[in-house]
């Protein structure tokens, strides 16, 4: 199955989201990257539209370590996409790339998804055609005062599901 998502991916472009979302995400993730930090936990939620198509987000839950589950928007918001931040660096756990449960769970829940990393990247994952793209790179966001860059190699503008995976297989 992954496999089938993946070639079929491989062809498609994503539909990256207007400015004026990706802005009000990065200001929303701003101080939750900085939580992050000080506390060693991710966080995640939503960003979502109401029906008079106001950009909103939920509150941001804390997750664990490696993971975190967040809150469902209301009934009355339409879901767009879900939010993490992939928590602080750890020169053992690549963290600058989205992971394959990130695509794979967005793809599950009908929604886009953005990713903070502890190196301040921000990702796009348009989980319609299963690609991850950096909208801005390292120092984007606050990044985490221990990040060393190079831990987690050279890392691509632009992720397949199936290039995810082998990044994956070879950690």
């Amino acid at each position: 199955m992954v496999l089938a998502l993946a070639a079929a991916a491989a062809c498609a472009d994503p539909t990256l989201p207007d400015r004026s979302e990706i802005d009000a995400v990065i200001a929303r993730l701003e101080p939750i990257q900085q939580l992050t930090f000080a506390t060693g936990f991710e966080y995640c939620g939503y960003l979502g539209q109401t029906r008079d198509r106001q950009l909103v987000f939920t509150t941001m839950q804390r997750g664990g370590h490696d993971g975190c589950t967040p809150i469902m928007p209301d009934e009355d918001v339409e879901m767009i996409a879900s939010m993490h931040t992939h928590g602080t660096y750890d020169p053992g756990v690549p963290a600058e790339f989205p992971s394959v449960i990130d695509l794979e769970s967005d793809r599950r829940e009908g929604v886009n998804g953005y990713v903070a990393t502890p190196g301040g990247r921000l990702w796009y994952i348009d989980s319609k055609v299963m690609v991850a793209v950096q909208l801005c790179g390292p120092g984007c966001l606050p990044q985490d005062p221990a990040f060393r860059p190079g831990d987690d190699g050279e890392i691509a503008a632009r992720y397949s599901l199936a290039e995810l995976a082998a990044l994956e297989a070879r950690e």
